[in-house]
């Protein structure tokens, strides 16, 4: 994936930058955000500039021969080995031991340097996260002035010559061109043109299929399909059954006019091919066959739709394609849109973004918006926070922050921005319940998420959304509070909320009601001291024991589900410590701490602190979303009472 950028001179990064893009290899996900005119689609332009040939944007008044673009890749070895050339792989390998060594010391110009602090910083961070004995470290740049060559920034003189000992040509461009064909770059700007760039015969489309179009059809041209008989029988291609019966009857003319006179003849002249040849067909087709087939919706031409629903057409197709990519398809797919959100309804734009979310994992995604609700539903990637502190300095500041801890560890982070991305939540979720009538659940963690929708996937317009935490989800029913108590709000409005927490061992008092006439509830999960699960309101009064939603589940299913995952780890010891329990048979709730109600028994004397191991291997927020996809793989069976308490709140 692409983790950062090197440049000078690139539009408003004038000088020399590094620029952060992601650091989470298994969620390469970024997302830009910022006021305009800081940089933020000047990163993913930049880079359409490097992957594609596009227009190199070079900043106004600069010099030219200073310009440079450089990307900086971290890939794991194993998955580009044998999908590139050896030779270039070696190249590769040769340049990732160089960077992941580099220090200051090579080059008196990268020392005291606040851009290179930066990028050995974020160097060293990589190394300590990921490693170098796996993955592969390297930047690959364009010089503006040569672009025959690769450039590597403040490294190129060092570098060369560390490598021209070993007889390795770093600055082959070739290698460039390998890395272009193992990454797919798609780049849709804000200001593109849908019905364009969805045509079948266009690159970014190829792209989008992972086929190209030429090769398609020269293989159909080429596939040797025809059954010739002239004595013996074999199988010709089209093209050479098209040309053998063109000569025929270019013959049978040449001999018709032969009988006039024999000097007369269709001849080709001495310089020009005699057969036709795909190129010469397939031009044909493109012009004749794909260029008259053009995308509808409900038999309207994509550009007769509004500049909303174009959006949401383009986007729709490119998740159809990268969704259902074939695994056999080694080739990686960059996909980077400016402001997905761009001159769509407010109601719309949840939608937009859930659907890019779920192409990350396969695809890096690269996004810019000016939409902030997209902030607490993601917990996945990076976002980056661009801004220049004063117009007359062309300075670009940048700060990174981890979307799976975005809303805990926000450091600097400007408060107004904090609270557009709750108050742009909110409204596009207020918007959407009063257009499309929908029901929202609002829970903690995509691992809740994924028990709500493997148990819910039936009940009709519903949308589930976590946001991350306890915190964020009474912070989202806190600004849905007062429009639900308005009147005119209230009427308007047929549709529910439900914002569910687990009862943790912090007890929360809201001061507000936790019910709003019943269309709007924040419930806390707690069973009674008789075990019956009960949707509990939020406040410091009643029975409170700590409750998680994976106590509530089909214990033996949940129980299979835990085992799968550890039994699935490289750690011996835990293994060796869930082998001394077994299932409780005849439990009646998932727990797993709680000694009386527990779904593991143990088989023989376990010491508290290999229980505690198994808790807190439970307890990691990565591990319970491993246990929560093994679980809802399962068959469904039984709705557990949790989940009919729900469905029954928001059918009712």
């Amino acid at each position: 994936m692409i983790v950062g950028l090197l440049c000078r001179h690139y539009k408003i990064y004038q000088g020399l930058n590094f620029i952060p893009i992601c650091n989470d290899y298994e969620n390469p996900f970024t997302l830009f955000i910022g006021n305009n005119a800081v940089g933020k689609s000047s990163v993913l332009e930049s880079l359409n500039t490097f992957f594609n040939n596009g227009y190199w944007n070079r900043t106004k008044s600069t010099k030219s021969d200073e310009a440079f673009i450089a990307p900086v890749f971290l890939i794991r070895k194993d998955e580009i080995k044998e999908n590139i050339d050896e030779e270039y792989y070696q190249v590769l390998l040769n340049l990732s031991n160089y960077f992941w060594e580099v220090t200051e010391e090579a080059n008196g110009n990268l020392r005291n340097n606040e851009v290179f602090e930066k990028f050995f910083q974020f160097r060293d961070e990589l190394k300590y996260r990921y490693g170098k004995d796996t993955y592969l470290f390297f930047i690959l740049g364009l010089d503006y002035t040569e672009k025959s060559k690769v450039y590597y920034s403040t490294f190129t003189t060092h570098l060369d010559n560390s490598l021209n000992e070993s007889g390795i040509d770093c600055r082959d461009i070739m290698i460039i061109n390998a890395i272009r064909e193992y990454y797919s770059y798609i780049y849709i700007p804000v200001e593109s043109i849908t019905s364009e760039i969805i045509k079948i015969e266009n690159k970014e489309m190829q792209d989008l299929m992972s086929t190209d179009i030429l090769y398609e059809i020269d293989n159909i041209l080429n596939e040797k399909t025809f059954t010739k008989k002239n004595g013996t029988t074999r199988k010709v291609s089209l093209m050479e059954y098209l040309n053998t019966n063109l000569d025929d009857y270019m013959n049978t003319i040449n001999q018709t006019i032969g009988l006039i006179d024999e000097s007369y003849a269709y001849k080709v002249e001495h310089d020009y091919k005699k057969n036709l040849k795909p190129s010469d067909v397939r031009n044909r087709i493109l012009e004749a066959y794909f260029s008259i087939r053009t995308l509808k919706k409900d038999k309207k031409e994509i550009y007769e739709l509004s500049s909303g629903e174009q959006r949401i057409a383009l986007i729709d197709i490119a998740t159809a394609f990268l969704q259902n990519k074939s695994d056999n398809n080694k080739r990686k797919t960059i996909l980077a849109i400016d402001e997905p959100e761009n001159s769509l309804h407010i109601t719309k734009a949840f939608g937009q973004f859930d659907r890019l979310y779920n192409l990350v994992g396969k695809n890096q995604l690269l996004l810019t918006t000016h939409w902030y609700g997209s902030l607490p539903i993601t917990s996945i990637g990076n976002v980056q926070h661009l801004d220049v502190k004063t117009e007359r300095e062309n300075k670009v500041y940048i700060n990174t922050f981890d979307l799976n801890n975005y809303f805990e560890k926000r450091g600097s982070l400007p408060e107004d921005i904090q609270m557009k991305s709750y108050f742009d939540l909110t409204s596009s979720i207020l918007s959407s319940i009063r257009s499309d009538q929908c029901n929202w659940i609002i829970c903690e963690g995509s691992d809740d998420k994924l028990y709500l929708s493997h148990y819910l996937n039936e009940v009709e317009n519903l949308r589930l959304l976590s946001v991350g935490g306890c915190g964020n989800v009474i912070k989202v029913y806190r600004y849905l509070f007062t429009p639900f108590l308005e009147k005119d709000e209230k009427r308007a409005i047929e549709s529910k909320v439900l914002c569910l927490i687990d009862t943790d061992d912090i007890m929360h008092d809201l001061e507000i009601s936790s019910d709003i006439k019943g269309k709007l509830k924040l419930a806390r999960i707690q069973p009674e001291r008789n075990g019956t699960i009960k949707l509990q309101a939020v406040s410091k009064s009643g029975y409170y024991s700590p409750t998680e939603m994976e106590d509530c589940l089909s214990p033996l299913k949940y129980y299979n589900s835990i085992k799968e995952v550890v039994m699935n780890t490289d750690d011996q010891e835990l293994k060796d410590i869930f082998n001394k329990f077994k299932f409780k048979e005849g439990s009646t709730s998932s727990r797993v701490k709680n000694e009386e109600f527990s779904i593991l028994e143990p088989k023989e004397l376990v010491p508290y602190n290999e229980k505690k191991r198994i808790f807190n291997f439970l307890d990691d927020h990565y591990n319970k979303f491993l246990i929560a996809k093994q679980y809802t793989s399962k068959e469904r069976g039984e709705l557990p009472v949790l989940f009919n308490l729900i469905k029954k709140y928001i059918e009712e």
